[in-house]
């Protein structure tokens, strides 16, 4: 019989992505802004969806998945899961504020071009870290590589959309925190 423990990662999983689910509703244009594929190659648009679905295993996989015993990865993968968290919250507040048709520019997006993709691979991260299970940091790798492509597509979208004041904002803002 199958038994949800709760010293299993699952709840991590799922503070992330019933909070996500949240603010996706608090604006009704959200999904749409964020999952419009427009001009993008069929290679392209394979790779978006593979990488937009891609959390969605790996939460499901941290339904068996322990906490470590290692105090050490415990410890760090709960501060990492912690500021990704804060990150995630701090990124789904601009979007949620800033109308349709303006960038977003302000929080954690004048430090990254990314930050909602930032702040998941730094929560996934910490749910590797407090289970240390080399599995889920495998499947973060490939999620992570796919979610890359995935962002150069965007910003080919974006240079051809907004031209010269997006490739400002290119030279001005990272595409990840420090790169």
């Amino acid at each position: 019989m199958f038994k949800l423990y709760p010293w299993n990662a699952w709840p991590l999983s799922l503070i992330f992505f019933l909070i996500g689910m949240i603010f996706m509703g608090m604006k009704k244009n959200i999904a749409k802004r964020m999952s419009d594929m427009t001009g993008y190659s069929k290679k392209e648009k394979l790779c978006a969806i593979l990488a937009s679905t891609a959390p969605y295993p790996f939460m499901v996989m941290t339904i068996w998945t322990p906490f470590t015993r290692i105090a050490p990865f415990l410890y760090l993968g709960i501060l990492v899961y912690i500021l990704g968290m804060v990150l995630f919250l701090a990124s789904l507040k601009v979007i949620i504020v800033t109308p349709q048709n303006e960038p977003l520019r302000t929080g954690p997006y004048r430090f990254t071009r990314n930050p909602l993709y930032v702040s998941a691979t730094v929560v996934f991260s910490g749910i590797c870290l407090v289970t240390a299970n080399i599995m889920l940091v495998a499947y973060l790798v490939v999620a992570t590589l796919l979610q890359h492509r995935m962002i150069l597509a965007e910003e080919r979208i974006c240079k051809d959309k907004y031209g010269a004041t997006f490739e400002n904002y290119l030279k001005d803002v990272p595409r990840y925190l420090f790169f």
